[in-house]
């Protein structure tokens, strides 16, 4: 059963208590972002061929990060790839789900882990550029924030250095219209402190055995 629809995937509920992940179709693509646009401004052009294989590059790096590094699967929800793009992940609610459920106490502390996750795979050569924390991840029965969407990640330092000084977190769907706004000046100042150019330059692929582009 279909539970859900982003801009890359649909969501399959399974009977093993995970979700499978498949990825849609550059129509369904372009329909499911139409939809969020309305009908007065949605976007008249074709999505590009290569948004849609976001998602499948997204899971190749993804599939070989785990399989050198096992250690750090469960940051991803322990994904099991079935093919091109196709994958099944722990089944979590996502960080604003939990977020809307909890303490200011405990929903700081849930944006802390956030940043610490980003930091964290900084160091395998992989960031998320997007910054919708909200719906783009999790959290685990552990307590621990995890990655849940592959969709829009980078292995370039470059790029992710530019999004750092650009402040992209601003402009994100989830700070402008999901976080509620007792934890958005907490976020912000989080944000611009933690996540800096020089602490990317510190941190970015020093897990690795491999090229930091890869």
């Amino acid at each position: 059963m279909e539970i859900g629809r982003g801009a890359q995937y649909k969501v399959i509920d399974t009977p093993d208590g995970r979700v499978k992940k498949i990825p849609l179709s550059i129509e369904e693509s372009q329909a499911v972002i139409a939809s969020w646009h309305g009908t007065n401004r949605a976007p008249k052009s074709k999505l590009p061929i290569n948004y849609i294989e976001l998602t499948k590059r997204a899971c190749r790096k993804i599939k070989r990060l785990i399989k050198d590094y096992p250690g750090i699967a469960y940051t991803f929800g322990n994904p099991i790839f079935e093919g091109e793009g196709v994958y099944t992940q722990d089944k979590v609610p996502t960080l604003g789900e939990v977020l809307n459920k909890s303490s200011i106490a405990e929903s700081k502390l849930l944006i802390d882990l956030y940043i610490e996750l980003i930091i964290f795979h900084w160091r395998y050569g992989i960031s998320d550029v997007v910054y919708n924390f909200t719906v783009n991840n999790g959290v685990d029965n552990d307590g621990r924030v995890i990655l849940l969407d592959f969709g829009e990640l980078t292995s370039s330092e470059a790029k992710t250095r530019s999004q750092i000084t650009k402040k992209r977190w601003l402009h994100a769907f989830s700070y402008n219209q999901e976080i509620p706004e007792t934890l958005k000046k907490y976020y912000i100042n989080s944000m611009h402190k933690r996540l800096t150019t020089q602490l990317l330059s510190e941190n970015w692929a020093t897990a690795l055995n491999i090229p930091k582009n890869f």
